[in-house]
């Protein structure tokens, strides 16, 4: 499974310190909230509310250099619901991984 990196916080920040920990901050702020609304809106079967969620995340996939979770996501976000069970598993093993990756910093 790919890891999360700071790579393209690092490229965005020109590597400036300040502005890498400003980007680590919103993303330490965001990513909790935007998590835990995916969970309510799929536990209440929302499709729609949940296809907003996976979009808003595929960001923060993309920020943390993951690309193929991202391909995945999007996947996951335009999938019929025949697929949807396989792609929820995988796409939510990202989700853990990029809180547990985003709490270390």
């Amino acid at each position: 499974m790919e890891k999360p990196n700071l790579e393209y916080i690092i490229k965005l920040s020109r590597n400036d310190e300040t502005v890498k920990q400003k980007f680590i901050a919103v993303l330490k702020f965001e990513l909790p909230i935007e998590i835990d609304a995916y969970y309510v809106s799929l536990h209440l079967k929302k499709w729609s509310q949940t296809m907003e969620c996976i979009h808003k995340l595929k960001n923060k996939i993309a920020i943390l250099g993951l690309e193929n979770s991202y391909h995945l996501a999007d996947e996951y976000e335009e999938s019929e619901e025949n697929r949807r069970k396989d792609l929820q598993k995988e796409f939510e093993k990202t989700l853990t991984l990029m809180q547990h990756f985003v709490n270390c910093l």
